[in-house]
């Protein structure tokens, strides 16, 4: 069962809680210069009343009659600007700004001021200064997402998220669905072994979800799946032991998730004298990280990044405009490529099906 929003505690509520007046409590929270001194044990027994109750400071609410002012936070939890990020966070921002500006809101980009990136600092966040935000970033603090759920502040993550508790609103894309996409038209070309292949966690939420689309494919026909295994890599540099496994295991189609991945098979397969697709079909999905951009026309899907900047846009200023009493949760399709790295298993090396 799900839990609604809450009502967010007041300045009058932590006042009255901490034993202090409404005026000392913003002095706190704004930490203005004022010839009233805050006595150390004060200033804390304030704050302690604000991370207890969740306290978010509404500045909106301060400055405008109707508590908004057309303003979405956006923040992330990894730098945006690097080189390292730019093909990452760009489409997402492009979109959001292309939405908001349709709706009329303005955009705020929330950096943090130094160190780890936090939402939450001394009990506060300065996310509320905004009407309500747009969170994303490949590593986020899921326990701050939490906090923030439940201090009632409106957000929406972008990317599938689950968390503990209530679940939150966000606009994820459909990765099992185009993985069980691809995955069937390697079936479809007569591939009966078929391995997924990755670097790194397999934990993290876009990795399970493609993981996922993955084993439920069926072949045409079938009552049964075919899906082979399942193998997660420390480093690139172990894709020559992979290249090893998918011949020993006589895998002729791997759905790779990581480009960098698949371009290390496609580097091995070659030194070996193997041809993509004549003799091993691969299939990519996505996640461009670390790849050095090969050029090579890859079959796979492609990240929705802008849709799903456009489309969480959406959703916050709907959730904004009509509060919902439980948390929305939308997805994008991912369009698939055809590329030119999958074609049907070398004659030999098909296999009579059972």
């Amino acid at each position: 069962m799900t839990r609604g929003p809450v009502r967010r505690p007041t300045q009058a509520d932590i006042a009255r809680l901490a034993g202090v007046s409404q005026a000392t409590v913003s002095l706190v929270l704004n930490e203005r210069e004022s010839e009233v001194r805050i006595s150390p044990a004060t200033r804390e027994r304030v704050l302690a009343a604000i991370r207890e109750w969740g306290y978010v400071a509404n500045a909106s609410a301060r400055s405008l009659a109707g508590g908004r002012n057309k303003i979405i936070g956006v923040h992330t939890f990894e730098p945006v600007f690097p080189t390292t990020s730019v093909d990452f966070y760009f489409p997402f921002l492009l979109g959001m700004e292309q939405a908001a500006a349709e709706l009329g809101y303005d955009l705020l980009l929330f950096t943090s001021a130094g160190g780890e990136r936090q939402i939450f600092r001394d009990g506060s966040t300065r996310l509320s200064i905004t009407d309500g935000a747009l969170l994303l970033g490949r590593d986020p603090n899921v326990e701050e997402i939490e906090r923030l759920r439940d201090s009632g502040y409106p957000f929406v993550y972008v990317g599938h998220r689950e968390v503990s508790g209530p679940p939150v609103s966000y606009v994820a894309a459909d990765y099992a669905g185009a993985t069980q996409q691809l995955t069937e038209q390697l079936f479809a070309l007569g591939h009966e072994r078929v391995a997924y292949a990755r670097i790194g966690d397999g934990d993290a939420q876009p990795s399970r979800d493609r993981e996922k689309g993955f084993r439920r494919a069926m072949p045409p026909g079938g009552t049964r799946r075919l899906a082979g295994p399942v193998w997660t890599l420390e480093s690139p540099e172990d894709a020559a032991g992979l290249l090893e496994e998918i011949q020993h295991a006589g895998i002729t189609g791997v759905v790779a998730e990581q480009e960098m991945l698949a371009e290390e098979v496609l580097a091995h397969a070659r030194r070996h004298g193997l041809s993509v697709p004549g003799d091993l079909s691969v299939v990519v999905l996505g996640d461009s990280a670390g790849a050095r951009g090969s050029g090579t026309p890859w079959t796979g899907l492609v990240v929705p990044r802008e849709q799903m900047g456009r489309q969480a846009t959406r959703l916050l200023a709907r959730l904004l405009e009509t509060p919902e009493e439980t948390a929305c949760q939308e997805s994008v399709e991912c369009p698939l490529t055809p590329g030119a790295t999958v074609g049907p298993p070398a004659p030999g090396e098909r296999r009579a099906r059972p």
